[in-house]
Parts: C-alpha cells; structure tokens; sequence
C-alpha cells in the first residue's frame, strides 16, 4: 500500500513564529493512541511460585497488606482476597518498588500441585463484585524464563512418574501428552 504524500504543508516554527512551506516528498505518520504500559493491570507467577503484581494491579486490588489465596484445580484458577496482615493463615504482600508488590507462595504452589516454568503473565485477571482477584491459570502467556527441551524432558519425566497430566504451560512446542 503506497502512502498518500502531502506537498506543500505549512507548519508554524517556534523560532520564528511565522508559517514555513515543506517542500519535497513528505510522509504524514498517523499515530493511533496506544496503551500506555505503566496504566496496564500486569500480574505474574514464576518458577518460584512468586505471584507479582504491578503497581496498577495492587492500587486495583485495594492496596492490602496481605491476601488469602484459594485455589480452584477444576478451574485452574487462584483468587487471591485482600485481608489484613494478622490474619491467620494469609501470606504479606512483599513491596518491590514504584508500587509493586509481590507475594511468596511456594508452598501454596506445591501444596495444590501448580507447577510453572519460567514466568506467566495472566492475560485477564479480574476482581470480582467482592474485591477478590481471580487469576486464570490457563489464559497465561509466556513472559520469561525460556526452558529448555532438556529442562521441559526433566519435567515430562517427572510427572510421568508422579502419573499427574502434564500442564500446558510446561510442555515443549513440539512435545506431546506422555501415557506412563
């Protein structure tokens, strides 16, 4: 597709303050408002069992001490509920910096069988009519911490014994399901 070329346009300069004339083959460049990445809601989950939230997701969610997390294996879904630090059995939002927070779930990860290579990012979290934020766990995309096929090897292998389906944030992009 060829672009149309505006000829003879006038733009004020502020030097001057007069009009000046372009001349030649000029190309107008049409922006389309974009959106900004500092006004995303942007979460993640690692290898760690690190759930990180943005500075936008944590203004969002109410800006709590600490949450309670629940997990739905049905679903494949985490809900995390803001509640105050002190009580029992919620895990403290650990302050990162410019406003992010993350939370350290390992044991919550291994307790519900959630096994992540690399780092996720949840394409649509959403804070239900309660407050509670709701992470899908199977509408993730693949942020960082690439893994290897030996390493995605290492894992099939693990959960072939372990006789667990194998997770598809998991899998290499040219493996299939292992029947053990």
């Amino acid at each position: 597709m060829r672009q149309r070329a505006i000829d003879d346009t006038r733009c004020n300069t502020h030097e001057r303050g007069k009009d000046m004339k372009l001349t030649g083959n000029w190309l107008r460049f049409d922006a389309r408002p974009q959106e900004r990445l500092f006004s995303r809601v942007h979460i993640t989950i690692n290898h760690k069992g690190q759930i990180h939230l943005g500075r936008n997701a944590h203004e969002v969610f109410g800006r709590p001490q600490a949450a309670a997390l629940y997990y739905e294996p049905e679903l494949c879904k985490i809900a995390l509920e803001p509640v105050e630090a002190r009580t029992r059995g919620c895990l403290r939002l650990v302050p990162k910096g410019f406003g992010a927070v993350y939370i350290s779930a390992a044991t919550f990860c291994r307790r519900n069988l959630i096994e992540i290579v690399g780092t996720h990012a949840f394409k649509k979290p959403e804070i239900n009519h309660n407050g509670i934020l709701i992470l899908d766990l199977n509408e993730t995309e693949r942020v960082g911490g690439w893994v290897s096929n030996k390493t995605a090897e290492k894992y099939r292998e693990r959960f072939a014994r372990e006789r667990r389906e194998i997770p598809q944030n998991i899998r290499a992009p040219d493996a299939g399901r292992d029947t053990a």
